[in-house]
């Protein structure tokens, strides 16, 4: 499952995670999580479109045992650092694991079989509630870093919670807390793909252009509305072609109609019958 967090968290982790704190986890516990973490989403991504060998699978679940393990002994033995809350959300939300599922499968001799696959699925645990405490936590113990309100943010959209995203969003758009000019052209980014995921494509260039006025020149704000111009071409595409076929379906009921109306109009036919009778009577 790829989700719109993605590239921005893994970023994230590997670049501005592991910032100065007070009482800051063991570095090296620190890097074998953040090492652990790369490892299992890059490996997931891959086994997430094609069938995992018995190997990749069983490294993929260890991974996601010892991380998300590490995670929550982070979290307990230093309950005050916003990192350790960044990663535990991280491997909740985004790592994978491996699951059993019932696949049915068909064959000429046999027919129908129902048979138990092992395959890769983001997301350590069903329930997104906790990984999402996870990251609000982080943000609330390290309100200056954007990274992670931007990643919450996302999440929160990830997990159908629209209204809370915007909302975090539009703060920092309006610099509600005041963050770096390039925190407010990635809010402006995300605000455009949930306006775009909600097929409002008006005000999803909005929010382009207004990325724009902080990032004229940059490469993802350009490709970005590169990729909204291709989405409006396609549905525009698609309203014109659904105009015609309505167009054609009304006027073959019109057509339809008339003659029907003409074939069944009983004033028509009694008019055209009693000609016939006048016809044959002069005969």
């Amino acid at each position: 499952m790829r989700r719109l967090v993605g590239a921005l968290l893994l970023a994230t982790m590997a670049a501005a995670v592991w910032g100065a704190e007070a009482e800051p986890p063991d570095s090296s516990a620190i890097e074998r999580g953040t090492a652990d973490f790369d490892r299992n989403v890059a490996l997931g991504a891959i086994l997430d479109v094609r069938p995992g060998a018995p190997a990749e699978l069983a490294e993929l679940q260890v991974l996601a045992d010892r991380g998300l393990k590490q995670a929550r002994d982070l979290v307990a033995s230093h309950p005050d650092s916003a990192n350790a809350h960044y990663l535990l959300g991280s491997w909740l939300l985004y790592a994978y694991r491996v699951v059993e599922i019932e696949q049915i499968t068909f064959d000429t001799e046999s027919g129908a079989r129902a048979e138990t696959v092992r395959r890769a699925v983001q997301g350590l645990v069903d329930d997104p509630a906790e990984g999402l405490q996870a990251l609000s936590r982080a943000a609330e113990l390290a309100p200056e870093k954007g990274e992670y309100l931007l990643d919450l943010a996302a999440a929160l959209f990830d997990f159908g919670r629209t209204f809370e995203a915007q909302g975090i969003l539009k703060g920092i758009w309006a610099d509600e807390p005041e963050l770096e000019a390039e925190h407010k052209v990635q809010a402006a980014l995300l605000l455009s793909s949930i306006a775009e995921a909600d097929e409002d494509l008006a005000d999803a260039r909005e929010w382009i252009y207004a990325a724009l006025s902080l990032d004229p020149v940059g490469a993802r704000v350009i490709e970005h509305l590169r990729r909204l111009d291709a989405a409006e071409a396609v549905a525009g595409e698609e309203a014109t072609a659904a105009a015609v076929e309505g167009a054609l379906q009304q006027a073959y009921a019109e057509q339809y109609e008339d003659v029907e109306a003409e074939y069944y109009d009983e004033d028509a036919y009694d008019e055209q019958q009693m000609e016939y009778d006048e016809a044959y009577e002069e005969e």
